[in-house]
């Protein structure tokens, strides 16, 4: 995997483009475009991983079709490589099964005979409650253009008709969270007790919430987005480029110091 993400910087330094400039281009935070460089992926918001790799490759004029091609086999070449282990490890030790059936074996007698019997159902309703309880691999991550992602979080930050903002309007002592961004960021908020919704801000946008109670962020690039709470500046909550999760916002931040 080291290699392919390699190859990506060296076709950037081929064509004398910097970070910056990557960044300029396809509006991908630079702290995100070092990761893929150095093939540390898992900082990524992970719907987007795909996406930021194909924007990558047109940006250093990479066929994106052929990038995501090695990208895949990358991929395959790491992952055959796990079962392999995975198999060995029978041949070291007895299967439980097979232990499980000698020592049935050696009690099998007319005198042990109702103790072989008890050891056995034991044994079973072991391996069928392990059964029952083994955790069900996670759904594959569903890829989306980059620049869909863009025109939906676009679409999904217009501000509501006036009808619905007097509908959901809060009490008079509501919160009113207020972003003002610099740098491309990904947040996924949530407003009292309602589910997150997830925005990808560019350089230059504002936004504002209103809630009852509290807000909860979590926030790709934390040091990108500057927030103010009921006109009380609270400023930025992290370095450019860290991630924070599940970072809670209530009446307490308009008293601390």
């Amino acid at each position: 995997m080291r290699t392919f993400f390699s190859e990506l910087r060296r076709a950037r330094e081929g064509k004398k483009m910097s970070l910056a400039d990557i960044a300029d281009a396809t509006l991908i935070n630079v702290k995100h475009l070092e990761a893929i460089e150095q093939g540390n992926t898992s900082i990524l918001p992970q719907a987007y991983v795909r996406a930021f790799i194909r924007e990558y490759a047109s940006a250093v004029a990479l066929d994106p079709a052929e990038v995501m091609r090695h990208f895949d086999e990358a991929i395959a070449r790491v992952t055959a490589g796990e079962p392999q282990a995975a198999v060995q490890r029978p041949a070291r030790t007895p299967a439980p099964g097979a232990a499980a059936a000698w020592e049935f074996h050696q009690l099998l007698t007319p005198r042990n005979a109702g103790i072989a019997a008890g050891v056995v159902i034991v044994v079973l309703a072991a391996i069928l409650i392990a059964n029952m309880v083994t955790p069900q691999a996670a759904p594959p991550l569903q890829e989306i253009p980059f620049q869909s992602v863009v025109k939906e979080h676009e679409r999904r930050n217009a501000p509501p008709p006036a009808q619905i903002l007097q509908r959901n309007a809060a009490p008079i002592d509501s919160l009113t969270l207020f972003a003002t961004v610099t740098d491309t960021v990904w947040a996924a908020i949530a407003i009292d007790s309602l589910p997150p919704r997830e925005y990808l801000f560019r350089p230059g946008n504002k936004a504002s919430w209103r809630a009852r109670d509290r807000f909860v962020l979590t926030l790709g690039n934390a040091g990108g987005i500057q927030f103010t709470l009921n006109k009380k500046p609270l400023g930025v909550f992290g370095r450019r480029g860290s991630v924070l999760h599940n970072l809670p916002i209530t009446r307490q931040n308009l008293t601390a110091q």
